[in-house]
């Protein structure tokens, strides 16, 4: 509770403070500020999947909980932030800009509001999908953010540097047949390190691809790549994991 009280305590103060910022020269500030605004009105442990469209982001996720809880497809669909936090049942709360809210069970409403259209552009009336699933790890407070691909069009990417503000450890997820591409590196500097985001974990996916021996390879030069990066983790935490995610997936349903 007293925590709770200071919280709120730092949030009016943040929000009072943004009265003295000029908005025109410091828009990214004044924008993180809101965002950690947010953040401290919701306090929870927010892992946050990051990465290029195609990188097998929302598939982890789904090995993770043991389910096709969140949309995937040849074709990328991720077309907003969700948040997947504990309940008892599976349902889907959809907030839009209007303030209506739209809760159903399962998670099918998602392929309405929560996945790119024609044209590969998010929704503009959407400001908010949560997902509640009973999965244990997120009973102890976790939270998991899958977000939008980055390598597509700026709203999606502006969207994911806005969010990746608010999350306690980021999974950068990389691919093995292309290594870190240099996009993947200038957000990992410009979106993460330099905003002072430095809890960071590397997950390989597509490994099982390569040939034995090209695996090992890969995996011992991203693993270098890995450890030129600073990481604020526990002594004894490895940066850098491999995952198979779609044979994770299978094995689990």
């Amino acid at each position: 509770m007293e925590h709770s009280s200071e919280f709120a305590n730092l949030v009016a103060s943040l929000q009072s403070a943004l009265g003295l910022i000029d908005f025109e020269s410091n828009a990214s500030l004044r924008q993180d500020t809101l965002t950690l605004c947010d953040y401290l009105t919701d306090p929870v442990f927010r892992i946050a999947v990051f990465g290029p469209f195609n990188h097998g982001k929302s598939t982890l996720l789904n090995a993770l909980l043991g389910s096709r809880t969140l949309p995937i497809d040849l074709i990328p669909t991720t077309g907003a932030a969700i948040a997947v936090r504990y309940g008892t049942e599976i349902n889907t709360r959809i907030t839009l800009s209007n303030g209506r809210e739209i809760v159903e069970p399962g998670t099918d409403i998602l392929k309405q509001y929560a996945i790119l259209d024609d044209q590969r552009r998010m929704r503009g009336d959407v400001t908010g999908v949560h997902v509640t699933y009973p999965h244990p790890f997120l009973q102890t407070g976790i939270e998991f953010l899958d977000l939008p691909g980055t390598n597509d069009r700026e709203a999606q990417e502006m969207l994911v540097r806005d969010r990746l503000f608010t999350c306690d450890l980021i999974i950068q997820v990389l691919d093995a047949r292309k290594l870190m591409t240099l996009g993947e590196r200038e957000q990992l500097r410009d979106w993460l390190l330099d905003r002072e985001i430095k809890s960071i974990v590397f997950v390989v996916n597509f490994l099982n691809l390569l040939e034995p021996d090209e695996q090992k390879e890969v995996f011992h030069r991203l693993r270098f790549v890995a450890e030129s990066f600073r990481a604020d983790l526990p002594s004894g935490i490895s940066n850098l994991y491999r995952v198979d995610a779609l044979p994770a997936l299978r094995a689990r349903l």
